[in-house]
């Protein structure tokens, strides 16, 4: 027996995939990803009218899930937005067929459920292919990179100079040298490597460094202090690193959580080493 509240949730499930698929699709995307995103907003779609027989769901709640996640679109992609709506889902043609077999006088319907949820998830496996993802290690590598490299030149620097506008030309010109660095680096390995364009390895490498270490270098340029600059400069960095996360988390199925601490961590850990050389290396040039 289907209780009211399971169906009320698996009704604003349906019809929340079924928006935010239905909103890429006709707006985000285009070719094949496009039609498999509209093929599978009408499923979600039959989904919901099913499922809204047992009392409709939709209220401002639903509505603001749904710009939540055209909002993860634009900031991530469309590749994430289909792994975090399957992962929400979980593997819901199976919970489908387990449904049919208890609730026999639905079973027909339920299996037509389960047939839909598989036939648009091998969809999606054949249509996705954005290029932010196949070069999601490019986009990593120069922001792991950018932050950790720089915070720790950041770091040393604050211990021995105290304008921070010179520590943050320092920086900045660091990182415009280093991200033309990682990008030929990148170009050289992607040479080696299978599917990949080594142009693009090299440009979102190069790219990505270069954001990243603008993001930081900005507070020393706004904040008189170089400490007060310093801070806010891990603040950014904590936020960088709270969006670049999020991919390894949605994607590749790790802990957001454990994937957020250890990199935050290790950040935190070279700042304060660096940090303390810094004004070492400053009170024995004084």
């Amino acid at each position: 027996m289907i209780s009211r509240s399971y169906a009320r949730r698996m009704c604003q499930s349906e019809y929340v995939a079924h928006r935010a698929y239905l909103y890429v699709g006709r707006y985000l995307v285009r070719g094949g990803l496009r039609e498999a995103l509209l093929s599978a907003s009408l499923n979600e779609l039959g989904h919901y009218n099913f499922w809204k027989k047992f009392g409709d769901c939709r209220g401002p709640l639903v509505f603001l899930k749904i710009f939540s996640f055209i909002a993860f679109t634009a900031l991530f992609g469309v590749t994430a937005l289909v792994k975090l709506l399957e992962r929400i889902e979980g593997d819901t043609g199976r919970v489908y067929e387990e449904l049919a077999r208890s609730s026999p006088e639905l079973s027909e319907e339920l299996l037509a459920l389960s047939r839909d949820e598989s036939e648009h998830e091998a969809k999606f496996a054949n249509s996705i292919d954005e290029t932010r993802v196949r070069y999601l290690s490019s986009i990593t590598l120069g922001v792991a990179d950018a932050i950790i490299e720089l915070t720790g030149i950041y770091a040393g620097a604050i211990g021995v100079l105290e304008s921070a506008r010179t520590v943050g030309v320092i920086g900045l010109i660091a990182g415009v040298s280093a991200s033309v660095s990682m990008a030929v680096a990148s170009y050289t390995q992607a040479k080696h490597e299978v599917g990949k364009k080594p142009h693009l390895a090299a440009a979102y490498t190069g790219i990505s460094y270069l954001a990243a270490a603008s993001v930081l270098a900005a507070p020393y340029f706004l904040v008189e202090a170089a400490l007060a600059a310093f801070i806010f400069m891990v603040l950014n960095a904590v936020l960088v690193i709270a969006y670049v996360s999020v991919y390894g988390s949605v994607l590749l199925g790790r802990s957001y959580a454990g994937e957020f601490l250890s990199n935050v961590a290790l950040l935190l850990g070279v700042s304060a080493a660096l940090y303390a050389i810094g004004r070492a290396v400053g009170a024995l040039a004084h």
